[in-house]
C-alpha cells in the first residue's frame, strides 16, 4: 500500500544578504515599501526622530511574572532568561502597528516616504530577505526539540545591542511582530502582536544590557506569518530585516506555556 506524507514544513528560509555599513549609509528610508540605505536621504523623505520609550505606558495583555531565571549562556542563542508567568495559558493582544502602538514597545513606525538615521554600536549590519512559514512559531530552540514541529507556540522574545528594521514587503499579507514590555522589579509583562501593514516598516533601536532600566522592550518575529492563518491561499510571508548576523549578542526571554494569537482582518489595516 502506498504511503502518503505531508509536504515539508517551512519554518524560516533565509534569502539574499546585502552588507550595510552604517558609517557610510546611516539613513534608513522606506521607499515604495522597501528598505533602502543612503549616505544622505533623498529629497522629499521625511526624517523621523526615533520614539522615546516611556516606561509608564502599558499596552497589551498583562501577566504577572513569578520568577525570572537566567540560565548559562549558550553560544548559539546568547543569554537566556526563563520567565515563569502567573498563568495557565498566554494570549497576545493583536494590534495594528501605528505610531502609538509601536512607541508603546519602544519602536518607531516608518511609513513610505519616511526615514530614520540609525545609530548603532555595531556599524556593520546586513539586510536579509526572509521567508517565514505559518508554522515557524511551532518550533522552539530552547526545549531540545531541534526542528520538530511542536503542538504549541511558546513565548520567544529578545533584545540586543544592534538595531533591527522589519519591512513588510510581502505583496499580499501584513507582517506580524510579537512584542512585550517587561518590568523586572514590578514582576509584570505586557504582551501583544503588532500587525504591520504591507509597505510599512518598524525600527527597533539597539538595546544593550543594562541593570538600570526600569522596563525592557522585547520583540520576536517567529510568528511573522500569523496572517497566513486567515485561509488556505498562502502559507508564508516575505520580509526584509536589518540585523547583525555575526558576533552579536542576544538576550532571550522565553516561557514554555502555550500561547494563543488572535487574528486581525488584513483588509482592515489602518491607512497613512
Amino acid at each position: 500500500m502506498a504511503q502518503e506524507y505531508f509536504d515539508p514544513v517551512l519554518f524560516i528560509k533565509e534569502g539574499a544578504k546585502t552588507p550595510i555599513h552604517l558609517s557610510r549609509t546611516p539613513f534608513f528610508c522606506n521607499l515604495g515599501g522597501f528598505a533602502r540605505y543612503f549616505e544622505v536621504p533623498p529629497s522629499g523623505v521625511q526624517l523621523l526622530e526615533p520614539s522615546i520609550s516611556d516606561p509608564m505606558v502599558a499596552l497589551g495583555n498583562r501577566y504577572g511574572v513569578r520568577s525570572a531565571t537566567t540560565e548559562p549562556t549558550d553560544p548559539r542563542y546568547g543569554e537566556q532568561t526563563r520567565l515563569e508567568f502567573l498563568a495557565d495559558q498566554v494570549e497576545y493582544r493583536p494590534l495594528w502597528a501605528t505610531s502609538d502602538t509601536a512607541a508603546a514597545f519602544g519602536m518607531t513606525l516608518a511609513e513610505p516616504g519616511q526615514g530614520i538615521r540609525i545609530t548603532s554600536p555595531q556599524p556593520c549590519l546586513s539586510l536579509v530577505d526572509y521567508k517565514y512559514g505559518m508554522f515557524a512559531g511551532h518550533r522552539s530552540p530552547y526545549l531540545g526539540t531541534g526542528y520538530r514541529l511542536l503542538p504549541k507556540v511558546c513565548t520567544d522574545l529578545e533584545h540586543h545591542d544592534f538595531p533591527h528594521v522589519f519591512a513588510a514587503v510581502d505583496p499580499h499579507l501584513p507582517l506580524v511582530i510579537s512584542v512585550a514590555r517587561y518590568w523586572p522589579q514590578r514582576q509584570e509583562i505586557c504582551l501583544a502582536d503588532l500587525w504591520l501593514p504591507r509597505g510599512k516598516a518598524l525600527y527597533v533601536p539597539p538595546r544593550p544590557r543594562s541593570s538600570e532600566q526600569s522596563c525592557l522592550d522585547l520583540h520576536g518575529n517567529r510568528n511573522s506569518a500569523l496572517a497566513c492563518w486567515q485561509g488556505l491561499g498562502q502559507t508564508s510571508v516575505r520580509t526584509q530585516t536589518l540585523l547583525q548576523t555575526e558576533h552579536s549578542y542576544f538576550c532571550w526571554f522565553w516561557n514554555d506555556l502555550p500561547t494563543t494569537h488572535p487574528l486581525l482582518d488584513p483588509t482592515g489595516a489602518p491607512h497613512a
